[in-house]
């Protein structure tokens, strides 16, 4: 009948109503969601300027304490809303926690940096290990084969997710820092921190093995471990000797005026010449 139709036609506006009601609501929470990310990114680059360029202002520690706090706050805030669009948006960049850590270890209070960076590593660890793992750095882990592909399927996605190279690069150094700090009693924290560092740096190296920062820095890696890993720490640093060497060589020959160049190139090759040296006389001794 008229009248059945006519009910009918009401029923299916209102369900198209209700529908566009649910797009509108998750394209707002969406936009939230980037909106905070944005606000987060721009309070740390406040922070930033005043443990850097602005470090000598005035109240300048207050100033990025409180900046960074806000950021924290914010991010962990867009960390919990932005489930339902990760797959859409990418995952929430752990640039507060990392700067936090940063702000941290300039006041001494190493215990909270460790947490900080342990926090930022956490965000990208899965990522991390599957790229560590195609330079044979990967963690030791025993698991089915359907296990084993579920994986292998959420390392891809996390590994393409990654963090850029620098930001990885800064979080090493910081782990590093805070594993030549923290108390040598609590040995689980500091190898675990240790062995996160190790994952980072093959994440770095799998992407590009010619900076001979990331070779010289997994040999102080794996000679922070609790118990070192001289062995290890020994390839890394003679390949780290070998590129030096080599890029000295290529700019004596370049024909060009490098001096300043030649002279920190010389300056880095003393340095793990002399780590060289001190791990060799250790091994002698035992």
């Amino acid at each position: 009948s008229i009248l059945d139709r006519l009910a009918a036609s009401k029923d299916d506006e209102a369900n198209g109503m209700d529908i566009d009601g649910e797009l509108n609501s998750l394209n707002l929470k969406r936009f939230m969601v980037e909106t905070k990310r944005q606000l987060c990114a721009a309070y740390c680059s406040i922070g930033e300027l005043y443990l850097t360029d602005l470090c000598e202002e005035p109240d300048a520690e207050n100033s990025c304490e409180a900046a960074l706090k806000a950021a924290v706050e914010i991010d962990a805030s867009a960390q919990i809303e932005s489930g339902p669009f990760e797959s859409e948006i990418g995952p929430s960049p752990p640039d507060a926690l990392q700067t936090m850590a940063n702000l941290r270890l300039s006041q001494s209070r190493v215990a909270e940096a460790l947490d900080c960076i342990m926090k930022t590593y956490d965000r990208m660890k899965v990522g991390c290990e599957a790229m560590s793992g195609l330079v044979g750095l990967a963690t030791a882990d025993k698991e089915g084969v359907q296990e084993a592909k579920a994986r292998e399927l959420l390392e891809l996605d996390a590994a393409s997710t990654l963090p850029e190279y620098g930001f990885r690069l800064q979080t090493a150094k910081i782990m590093l820092e805070c594993t030549s700090l923290v108390d040598d009693g609590n040995n689980n924290t500091k190898e675990r921190c240790s062995e996160s560092a190790i994952q980072v740096l093959g994440s770095l190296l799998s992407e590009n093995d010619e900076v001979i920062e990331v070779w010289y820095l997994l040999g102080c890696a794996f000679m922070s471990c609790s118990p070192p890993n001289p062995d290890s720490a020994r390839h890394y640093w003679e390949n780290a000797v070998d590129m030096l060497t080599k890029a000295k060589e290529q700019m004596e020959h370049s024909g060009e005026d490098v001096a300043c160049e030649l002279e920190v190139i010389q300056s880095q090759l003393e340095e793990v010449t002399k780590k060289l040296d001190e791990l060799g006389e250790e091994m002698e001794t035992k």
